[in-house]
């Protein structure tokens, strides 16, 4: 199990569990980490997947785009526990859970 992490943002310190994967937006309809918040993230914004034990980041052709240490993710990036990202003006982490 991971726990999505809102580290800084409108929603600091909120959470949510996933197994498998994890969609990012402004939607509640379309995503299982709803930010209504953050007005620079998009309705289905990012969505991390865990793939086959390695954890997968995918911007979903957001208006704003997300970023990894500052670099824009264009593709697939692999994602380590523990690093953060920002979708948005909302900077996340993933960490296991228990």
């Amino acid at each position: 199990m991971y726990i999505l992490e809102v580290l800084s943002g409108p929603l600091d310190g909120q959470t949510w569990q996933f197994e498998r994967e994890i969609t990012i937006g402004r939607d509640e309809g379309i995503a299982e980490a709803c930010i209504t918040l953050d007005r620079y993230i998009s309705r289905r914004h990012a969505h991390v997947r865990n793939d086959a034990g390695s954890l997968v980041l995918t911007d979903l052709a957001s208006r704003n785009g997300t970023q990894v240490d500052g670099r824009v993710v264009t593709t697939n990036v692999p994602l380590a526990v523990g690093d953060r990202f920002t979708v948005g003006r909302t900077v996340l982490r993933v960490t296991r859970g228990e």
